[in-house]
């Protein structure tokens, strides 16, 4: 990385913070195994640091029983996880802008919480990989705007639900698995991710 990174802790869960001296924040939120450190997360945070934004990686976990939850009780956990450390974040500048970027289990506290208010900071929401197979995931997104990206390996992936989301800038990738990699074609992945960085500097600029 560019910049250094703190790693902070609040309200008893860790976050990584990047600080770019910036007005503008970026908020991060891994899935369940996908983790900072992998290519969409890693290559994300090196271009939200590159658009001038100050990045917040937030750094919950969870025990595999607190996954027995129904769909909407697991989204309240990673969101009240997440949420103190927001808020805080916020509370420390007089931010202008705000971009919230989740993979798969961190696309949940976007769909169903940050999305769902008007926020005093305006904001954007990018949802790499999105939980498209719950029925609530998909009644939250209605109507709404987002960048979204997914592949059509992917086991959430609905091509019918996709065709609902007329007003979402959408990415869908032929073959892509839930990581957005193509199976035993290693530069293909590769190249997917920049192609999909670079669709995501268009959509953010």
């Amino acid at each position: 990385m560019k910049i250094k990174l703190r790693k902070e802790q609040y309200n008893d869960i860790p976050y990584n913070y990047f600080d770019n001296e910036s007005d503008k924040v970026c908020f991060m939120f891994s899935g369940t195994g996908y983790t900072y450190e992998k290519p969409l997360l890693y290559y994300s945070t090196e271009l939200m640091l590159e658009l001038g934004y100050d990045v917040v990686q937030v750094c919950y976990t969870f025990d595999s029983q607190q996954f027995e939850q129904e769909p909407e009780a697991i989204s309240a956990m990673v969101y009240n996880a997440a949420n103190p450390i927001v808020e805080f974040i916020l509370s420390t500048k007089s931010y202008t802008e705000a971009v919230y970027i989740g993979k798969s289990l961190g696309t949940l506290p976007i769909t169903d919480f940050y999305m769902q208010r008007v926020s005093s900071v305006p904001s954007r929401y990018v949802l790499l990989t999105p939980l498209l197979s719950l029925d609530h995931v998909m009644k939250n997104l209605l109507g709404k705007q987002a960048f979204l990206a997914i592949g059509t390996a992917d086991p959430h992936f609905s091509k019918e639900r996709l065709e609902l989301l007329s007003s979402f800038e959408l990415t869908i990738v032929e073959n892509a698995d839930h990581s957005l990699e193509i199976k035993n074609h290693t530069v293909e992945s590769v190249i997917l991710c920049q192609s999909l960085l670079t669709e995501l500097t268009t959509y953010l600029q």
